[in-house]
């Protein structure tokens, strides 16, 4: 995954020369830079972690949103103060639980890098489906199956998003809903080749269709649990790897 470099990081939200300018685990969605463009951030208070989601470098295409993993340095009086790992150095950052506020700390001479302070809106935790798409997701389901190590589905029906995940790997595949009823979601996961995916809830089990003359890649069924929805904190144990 492409990621910013902390200079470009914070051109981006900054002003154009123009003027144009609690719970223990939640997200927060703020607005910045000229033109405004959103960006996001998940902290795990417990953990003193936090997954920051760039704002997209093209509003119209959504496109260059990357994700920065972080801890949180302190908290105190409603202010999360924390650090993004940028090369080669850090970003240090305030949230205002209180003012709902997001503060880019500037320089002692503003003239090149002035304070920011952004507005913020306090959402539950954002899904791991989250990132990079548009749509709000609100109901996802995160299925762990214990395949060749542990694996994860996480799917979305309104939306059609679903992602897979391989454990400690960290690989993702993206795929859709195909259909959703009552006990059976279906979807299309994008792998090295198109698959078909049913998940059962009555029976707690993923059944991955097979491939009519490919034997490698037979019919499968594994069991499997509904767990806690995964969420952007992922992203963060991702880069602790």
């Amino acid at each position: 995954m492409k990621r910013l470099s902390g200079l470009a990081l914070i051109l981006l939200l900054m002003p154009t020369p123009d003027g144009a300018a609690a719970a223990e685990l939640f997200s927060v969605r703020c607005e910045g830079g000229a033109p405004v463009r959103p960006y996001f951030a998940t902290f795990d208070i417990d953990a003193k972690a936090v997954v920051f989601e760039t704002p997209p470098i093209d509003l119209e295409t959504n496109f260059g949103i990357t994700t920065r993993s972080g801890e949180i340095i302190s908290k105190s009086d409603g202010k999360i103060e924390f650090m993004l790992r940028v090369r080669p150095g850090r970003i240090d950052l305030i949230f205002d639980s209180n003012k709902k506020t997001m503060t880019w700390p500037g320089l002692d001479d503003p003239t090149f890098r002035p304070t920011l302070t952004h507005p913020c809106t306090v959402t539950p935790p954002r899904s791991i489906l989250s990132f990079g798409v548009r749509d709000p997701i609100l109901n996802p389901i995160s299925v762990r199956c214990e395949h060749t190590g542990a694996v994860y589905f996480t799917m979305d029906a309104a939306s059609k998003q679903a992602l897979f995940e391989r454990g400690k790997e960290g690989r993702g595949f993206r795929g859709e809903v195909t259909d959703a009823g009552q006990d059976e979601v279906t979807l299309s996961m994008n792998f090295e080749v198109p698959r078909r995916i049913v998940w059962n809830r009555s029976r707690q089990t993923i059944t991955i269709e097979g491939i009519d003359g490919d034997a490698a890649r037979p019919r499968t069924v594994v069991q499997c649990q509904e767990v806690p929805p995964r969420t952007m904190m992922e992203f963060h144990r991702e880069s602790q790897q």
